[in-house]
């Protein structure tokens, strides 16, 4: 097929599929249609299907519906409940029209039938699942959206938020719901006219939908009034973290005609279960919450539940001190080696950040990271780790030790600060180290959520002398053929595989799989989570690179590092880390 049927740029596929022969097989087919019409992208694991679904990097979506350990049904279910744009079409193995049927009612597009595929039905098969979809996807947008502001109405609010509680039910998981009003809109609809109000609200809509997940549900139920639904959501403190980012979009400025204008926002916050446990229940405490809110000072949010209202405020004061920490020079790495498997040297070590608070003791990374990334701390943090390690090289360097690579673990907004490139050379060649021993590790999810970004990112500090590992491999989803034309030396497989070598056949398979790949591609190899001398046996005798894990060490502090590749040096204690400051 001519691939200017949909426009210049190729036809995205993607598979979600165990068997690596399907996706070789899908490949040519694809491939015979038309070369450059399509591009296919192989998600095998199914814990990462639905995050792939949603990612809009993909037109049309391939998924094996009786394989993937039986999870094909369940995907189809919860991306169609969530309302997933992309058609999705399924695979079986056997002409089984009950089966058939039954994925059509759960909202597949479309099947095909494995084993009589060929070009011709797929590129057929293709075609039509994208085109129905839109055609269904301007017929539901009339009875669903509202008119003014493109967003979900009340009733298409009202039917997600009870299929967002029914899949919490099933999952024990929680949802929160949002009631959102403006304050200050009705003086701006009197004094400047319902058009400009209107231009108001359209805005805020915008900004609404924006900076929220994909997941996530922004509805309009009144004037001035939205809803959002937040599913998934872990913590109290995520909750906060989303009530805050509301408030800030929606408190920025608006310009309407010549005039500038400011509102706010008073959110109320009701969460399932606690709060209640049907769409009634929850909207009604979310709205007495909302007038709660409303008698704060300034935009506000409340919860219905004093529990959270209690824990949202411990959340604020983590995060005051968490902006302190950085001055205050609370942070230290710790480095956990990794071992050259042909004669376990230490080849490089991986650099871990650690907070020291003063009153709660250690403070797990995934405490604080989350909350750096959500307050805007994390790039500030990260200049400080590429510092500290680039300080730490210089300091085994000046002690004669074997040059080693120091490897830090890169967030995704790094790469958005347009100071970045200049920065880590400024870092660099003010500790005076080799570029070429420092490395950066991603993971899948980072790279492939703004990919041409994130590449010409990557080719121009790769230019600076710094290398490049690709972290977590096999638990996210990539393009193999995108991952070569990134300046990647290394993939890291994930302890989530490592973790049952050699016992389950599954995971053996894919480790050998996942090395052979690499080194086929040019590319080392490092195992994470290496805990037995049974995983270091199999993955030394199927060639892997280098692993670390507990079973060589810990991840230690530097003083201790130096002890373990300096022994018969007397080492002193480093000199505490002062905060850093880079503007």
């Amino acid at each position: 097929m001519d691939s200017g049927s949909y426009g210049e740029k190729p036809i995205r596929v993607l598979l979600i599929d165990r068997d690596r022969g399907e996706y070789a097989l899908i490949g040519q087919l694809l491939d015979a249609i038309g070369h450059g019409a399509y591009e296919l992208t192989w998600c095998w694991q199914a814990e990462h299907a639905i995050d792939a679904i949603f990612s809009d990097l993909h037109d049309v979506v391939l998924l094996d519906y009786q394989g993937n350990h039986g999870s094909g049904p369940a995907i189809l279910a919860k991306a169609v409940q969530m309302g997933a744009s992309v058609p999705i079409i399924v695979m079986t193995a056997e002409l089984d029209r009950n089966v058939d049927r039954e994925a059509i009612r759960s909202g597949a597009s479309d099947y095909l039938l494995k084993g009589r595929i060929d070009s011709q039905i797929l590129e057929r098969t293709l075609r039509y699942a994208i085109e129905r979809k839109s055609a269904e996807a301007r017929l539901a947008r009339l009875a669903h959206y509202d008119a003014l502001t493109n967003v979900p109405n009340r009733i298409l609010f009202r039917d997600r938020l009870g299929r967002a509680l029914e899949r919490a039910r099933r999952s024990q998981q929680t949802v929160a719901l949002f009631f959102i009003d403006l304050d200050g809109f009705k003086q701006v609809n009197d004094t400047l006219g319902h058009e400009a109000g209107d231009e108001l609200i359209r805005t805020v809509a915008e900004r609404l939908s924006h900076c929220m997940r994909k997941s996530d549900s922004v509805a309009r139920i009144g004037g001035d009034e939205f809803t959002v639904i937040l599913e998934d959501v872990a913590t109290t403190s995520d909750i906060v973290n989303v009530a805050r980012k509301a408030i800030d979009v929606v408190s920025r400025p608006v310009t309407l005609g010549a005039q500038q204008v400011f509102v706010g926002a008073s959110i109320g916050i009701a969460v399932y279960p606690e709060a209640g446990d049907t769409v009634d229940a929850l909207l009604k405490h979310a709205d007495m919450a909302m007038y709660q809110a409303k008698n704060l000072r300034g935009s506000a949010y409340r919860f219905y539940t004093e529990k959270m209202n209690v824990e949202a405020m411990n959340q604020m004061y983590l995060e005051a001190d968490l902006r302190r920490a950085l001055r205050r020079g609370e942070f230290e790495l710790y480095y956990q080696p990794r071992i050259a498997l042909d004669d376990e040297r230490i080849a490089g070590v991986e650099a871990l950040l650690r907070w020291n608070h003063p009153v709660r003791g250690v403070v797990s990374p995934a405490d604080f990271i989350p909350l750096a990334e959500e307050v805007g701390l994390i790039v500030p943090l990260g200049y400080w780790v590429i510092h500290r390690a680039c300080e730490d090289m210089r300091t085994l360097d000046a002690r004669g030790v074997d040059p080693i690579h120091i490897a830090v673990n890169l967030s995704f907004k790094q790469f958005a600060d347009e100071k970045f490139a200049q920065t880590v050379r400024n870092i660099i060649e003010a500790a005076g180290v080799d570029a070429r021993r420092l490395e950066f590790e991603l993971t899948e999810t980072a790279i492939m959520a703004n990919a041409e970004d994130t590449e010409r990112c990557m080719h121009t500090i790769r230019e600076l002398g710094p290398t490049f590992s690709l972290d977590d491999f096999g638990t996210g989803y990539s393009s193999f053929a995108h991952i070569q034309r990134l300046p990647i030396g290394a993939l890291k497989i994930d302890r989530s595989f490592v973790k049952n070598l050699p016992q389950t056949q599954d995971d053996a398979t894919i480790v050998k799989a996942m090395i052979s790949l690499a080194h086929n591609l040019g590319l080392q190899v490092i195992a994470e989570g290496a805990e037995t001398a049974e995983q270091v046996r199999f993955l030394r005798e199927h060639d892997c690179d280098q692993a670390q894990g507990y079973f060589f060490s810990r991840p230690v502090t530097f003083t201790d590092l130096l002890q373990q590749v300096q022994p018969e040096a007397l080492v002193d204690e480093p000199g505490a880390c002062a905060g850093l400051s880079l503007a």
